[in-house]
């Protein structure tokens, strides 16, 4: 698993979240500032629940990448610790 477009599928697959999460961090020794890789890294840690992980990579993508999808995905994580009181930052 290497290209982009596989990781993102296997991701959207519910793919093996250890093995994307490995070549993600692959990607990015070799690629730090590309967002999309950033991007995907914040999908791995919303799918384990690590809500603060999660936001911290895609606000990563975000600074990358400000027309980019990340803005979206970060309201959105806000919006379900809005809507569970706040209990999803404690769990993670």
């Amino acid at each position: 698993m290497t290209a982009l477009s596989e990781i993102e599928r296997a991701l959207a697959s519910g793919g093996d979240l250890n093995d994307i999460y490995d070549a993600l961090q692959v990607m990015l020794k070799v690629e730090p500032d590309n967002s999309a890789v950033w991007y995907l890294l914040g999908g791995v840690f919303r799918r384990k629940q690590q809500w603060q992980d999660a936001i911290s990579a895609y606000n990563r993508a975000k600074m990358l990448d400000p027309e980019g999808p990340a803005d979206a995905a970060i309201e959105s994580i806000y919006d379900m610790i809005r809507f569970s009181g706040n209990e999803l930052v404690s769990q993670g």
